[in-house]
């Protein structure tokens, strides 16, 4: 008699339960965190070009990409995380600009790379072009790692960057040239996480005697002889907390470089 009684009072506390509980409504997933926090500190993306370009005597001769064109049907990104993406056009966030002008024939979202048994992260996934995201991935794996494990012998393990593709004008202004930023051919970047935790920010430690300040001082330089143009806190007031990496064309013959 007890142990029916016992059984009774579950199939009662059951039967409650399961009155409780909303039908068709599944355990909510958690909000995605950033992989880190800057604390609100960030930059304004915007600006593409410097206060003034460089004098012809002073430019560099544009650096060829060694490796050959890749497929139009497919991407391919060495030692990439990367998800192809729909072509793109006008604006895919509100605030842009709708210019049917602006777009990607072959967009990537690129999140990681790897060398050399170290993974670099973008804090945020960018869209960019598929050669340019090529282009930012050899920069990262070529020279920004191993700069930093030489230089302050820990990885780069985060890295946190505008959003990449932007359909706008030259530094957002209402008329004027499209920002390369509008062909996802630009990237900018305000922070670099290291392995040890260090984070190293563009506007705190450019220009400071110490081996942070080395470090971006040397990527930058790597930068140009990847870039076609690279602009950081010594460009102009505009790019104070930044490092500005684009393709876009300078010159007649798309042959000029500017690094600044």
């Amino acid at each position: 008699m007890k142990h029916k009684i016992s059984v009774l009072a579950i199939w009662f506390l059951l039967d409650q339960f399961s009155a409780a509980v909303p039908q068709g409504h599944a355990t909510p997933i958690p909000e995605t965190k950033p992989l880190f926090d800057l604390n609100g500190i960030g930059f304004v993306e915007g600006v593409d070009v410097p206060s003034a370009k460089p004098q012809p005597e002073k430019a560099v001769p544009k650096q060829k990409n060694q490796q050959t064109a890749i497929s139009e049907n497919s991407c391919i990104i060495p030692n990439a995380e990367f998800e192809e993406l729909e072509p793109v056009s006008g604006a895919i966030r509100e605030g842009q600009l709708n210019d049917i002008a602006c777009g990607i024939s072959d967009p990537v979202r690129l999140e990681s790379v790897s060398a050399v048994g170290h993974k670099i992260e973008f804090s945020s996934p960018v869209t960019v072009s598929c050669k340019f995201a090529r282009g930012v991935a050899e920069w990262l794996r070529e020279d920004v790692l191993p700069l930093a494990l030489n230089n302050l012998e820990t990885s780069v393990s985060v890295i946190q960057s505008g959003p990449g593709y932007q359909c706008r004008r030259r530094n957002n202004l209402p008329d004027g040239k499209l920002s390369e930023h509008a062909l996802g051919k630009a990237l900018d970047i305000s922070h670099f996480k290291l392995g040890n935790g260090t984070i190293i920010s563009v506007e705190d430690d450019w220009g400071k005697r110490t081996k942070e300040s080395k470090f971006l001082d040397r990527i930058h330089a790597a930068a140009c002889k990847r870039f076609t143009t690279v602009l950081g806190p010594e460009a102009d007031p505009n790019h104070k907390s930044h490092i500005h990496l684009d393709t876009g064309c300078h010159g007649q013959d798309c042959t000029y470089i500017i690094c600044q």
